[in-house]
């Protein structure tokens, strides 16, 4: 994906440099704690339990509303997750430790 440089001049970014002292060390904080903890595949964020600390974290830093919403969408982008919306004739899991799950549609099981 490539976007134009007018389109990165008109996203919102955090200058932390101006952030109050106070947020700077409590986002320290949190970062040392969660630096070491391994992530899940990004397919699977929506149920990944550090990612949601680290979201909680910056919310609580930076009184953002809670990002689990945000997370369950972005679970099922596939730009991100690399799966399509449908599943593949005979696809029955997207990961050799998910079983299918049982009286949901064909449709909703990789969701």
């Amino acid at each position: 994906m490539q976007v134009k440089q007018p389109a990165w001049t008109a996203m919102p970014v955090l200058d932390v440099r101006k952030l109050p002292n106070d947020v700077t060390k409590q986002l320290a904080y949190s970062y040392d704690a969660l630096c070491t903890r391994e992530l899940m595949a990004l397919a699977k964020l929506d149920i990944d339990p550090v990612r949601a600390e680290i979201d909680q974290a910056l919310s609580i830093s930076l009184g953002l509303p809670d990002m689990k919403p945000l997370r369950l969408l972005l679970s099922r982008e596939p730009g991100l997750t690399g799966k399509g919306l449908s599943p593949k004739a005979g696809q029955v899991a997207l990961f050799a430790d998910d079983s299918p799950k049982k009286n949901v549609p064909t449709q909703l099981r990789l969701l």
